[in-house]
């Protein structure tokens, strides 16, 4: 009993924050910035790390809605993606992934290699290690949001050659 107790008051709390949060992006909408930013930072507020209105041992009991929504951000990706729209855009769309990957990575591995003289974890590495950490992180670094693009386009109903190929990159 106690425990479904925990995770309806777990449920409970996430929905007053996201009804919150859809308060708080309306008015980033006002000020001209997207909606997505809003939910970012009320996400961020609500969190752990700052006002801690759903605490980390909670944060368990959401896992399955981050499973729900990747399917929704998969499907929503997949049904802005024109496969005869973007055939156009091809070559554009694979120079810039790779460029992004390309760049994104080398300058990730070399930023974190030469900052990890100040990173108190990484000060007494070797070499290799710290290359390791370096390839870590900027695997990281080089991963993409498709949602949020897919969010900011929809919600500037962005059209035309520059927003498909973003969606292609993405």
């Amino acid at each position: 009993m106690d425990f479904n107790k925990e995770i309806i008051i777990a449920l409970g709390g996430f929905l007053i924050i996201a009804l919150s949060a859809n308060h708080i992006s309306k008015f980033f909408a006002k000020i001209k910035f997207p909606l997505i930013t809003g939910l970012l930072l009320a996400g961020i507020l609500a969190g752990s790390d700052v006002l801690e209105l759903i605490p980390r041992e909670n944060t368990k009991y959401l896992n399955f809605l981050n499973e729900i929504s990747l399917a929704f951000i998969a499907f929503a990706a997949g049904s802005e993606l024109y496969l005869k729209e973007i055939r156009g855009q091809f070559k554009s769309i694979l120079w810039n992934t790779l460029g992004q990957l390309v760049i994104t990575f080398g300058l990730g591995v070399l930023g974190v290699f030469l900052a990890s003289e100040y990173i108190p974890f990484m000060v007494e590495m070797t070499f290799a290690e710290k290359m390791s950490v370096g390839i870590l992180m900027a695997t990281i670094f080089v991963a993409r949001s498709p949602s949020s693009a897919i969010a900011v386009i929809n919600e500037l109903r962005a059209k035309g050659p520059f927003t498909k190929t973003s969606i292609g990159v993405t």
